[in-house]
């Protein structure tokens, strides 16, 4: 099944590709027209073109996102992105955009292993790729929820009014809203139950961001001091950073061949005579060095970078609806909370992003990273809501391209 992977995501870049082939088809027919052409004749030529070329582009879309026919009901629900899949296999559930990097690393490796083995015992343990942070794929691990948890995030539309309410304790739900922040009013409960739930997830990656901050302060005051880099001052900097498993790149003597499969036939042989990265920093290292590490372990080179020291939170309303028609919204905490985690990575119906108010919907947006929705997933959403009550007069919808 993963070996299948490549060739489904290949279909995006085609359906990119389709749509500017459109564009460009159609001002290659616009230039060429005959001056006698009517303008009505050039119309109906450019709208055939058109239909044409977005029936090719919906065929690629569909080739491209996971689509199952629920034969009980006759309905279409939308499963995980197929590259995404191993965010399901994996048991520990880690964030599966830099899980599928390292999973290609492996498919050029020419180890034995499979692939979780190799991940987490064999070479690929000591592999800190410069786009995906090993930092943040042992810190990225995303919530799937209980049943007993899921009811804390779910919402319902109030019939007469629609307005968005907590199924939990019936109030109006304000999204984004910083998942760590309680406000003392009727909610308070179901706040600090989130909060329970979302605190210990994100202990470690506070912890690290601490560390990480402190030794960058005290790097660039030395670096501004003009003092020479000593080693037992980089060591002694660095030391509570290697206890929890960062610098790799500041430790490993052959971290830039990590990075890439050997092209020679023995391959990486000599590597294999180390079997766990070393405490002890490199010699004659600069402080930059040691900054562009800090960097790199804060998520800066990533291919979606990080604001360095920026905390996960990312300030984004999310919304699932699931395949029965459940609703779950909540802020999106990357790493952690994502539209996978309310369905525990089961098909939707709909998923994306949600701007609320006191209960009110101001922004609706058709864009998930797990599930990409199709325009008649969104429509049939939007027809269901519009039933409930729901006023889209004063809701922004956003554009499928983003």
């Amino acid at each position: 099944m993963l070996h299948s992977l490549l060739s489904r995501e290949s279909a995006q870049y085609a359906a990119f590709f389709v749509a500017g082939l459109a564009a460009g088809v159609a001002a290659c027919v616009a230039l060429r027209v005959p001056e006698k052409q009517s303008s009505e004749s050039l119309s109906t030529d450019l709208k055939t073109a058109r239909e044409r070329f977005e029936r090719k582009l919906a065929k690629y879309q569909r080739q491209a996102q996971e689509r199952v026919h629920w034969a009980a009901v006759d309905q279409e629900v939308l499963g995980l992105q197929p590259r995404l899949w191993m965010e399901v296999l994996d048991r520990e559930h880690r964030y599966a955009s830099l899980l599928y990097d390292y999973w290609r690393r492996w498919q050029l490796s020419d180890t034995g292993n499979h692939f979780f083995e190799w991940l987490e015992h064999g070479q690929g343990s000591m592999i800190d790729l410069p786009t995906a942070p090993r930092r943040l794929l042992d810190e990225w691990r995303v919530l799937y929820l209980g049943k007993e948890e899921q009811p804390l995030f779910q919402v319902t539309i109030e019939e007469s009014t629609g307005r968005f309410l907590w199924e939990a304790d019936g109030t109006p739900v304000t999204l984004p809203k910083s998942p760590f922040k309680i406000n003392h009013g009727r909610s308070a409960e179901r706040e600090e139950k989130v909060l329970k739930l979302l605190e210990p997830l994100i202990q470690l990656a506070a912890r690290r961001d601490e560390k990480l901050a402190a030794a960058r302060e005290e790097v660039q005051l030395a670096k501004l001091a003009k003092e020479v880099p000593q080693q037992e001052k980089l060591a002694a900097i660095a030391e509570p950073l290697v206890s929890e498993g960062l610098l790799c790149q500041l430790r490993d003597p052959h971290f830039t061949e990590r990075l890439d499969a050997s092209p020679e036939q023995g391959g990486h042989a000599h590597l294999r005579l180390m079997t766990s990265l070393p405490k002890k920093l490199l010699k004659n290292l600069r402080w930059d060095d040691f900054l562009h590490a800090i960097d790199h372990d804060q998520g800066c080179f990533m291919h979606d970078p990080l604001p360095c020291g920026e905390a996960r939170a990312e300030g984004k309303g999310i919304f699932t609806l699931d395949s029965f028609g459940r609703l779950y919204c909540g802020t999106k905490i990357r790493g952690v909370l994502h539209h996978s985690s309310f369905v525990r990575g089961h098909c939707v119906k709909v998923a994306g992003g949600i701007t609320l108010q006191d209960g009110w919907l101001t922004v609706l947006s058709p864009h998930s990273g797990h599930y990409q929705p199709g325009s008649e997933h969104v429509e049939d959403m939007i027809g269901l809501w519009k039933e409930k009550g729901v006023d889209f007069r004063k809701v922004h919808l956003k554009p499928f391209m983003k």
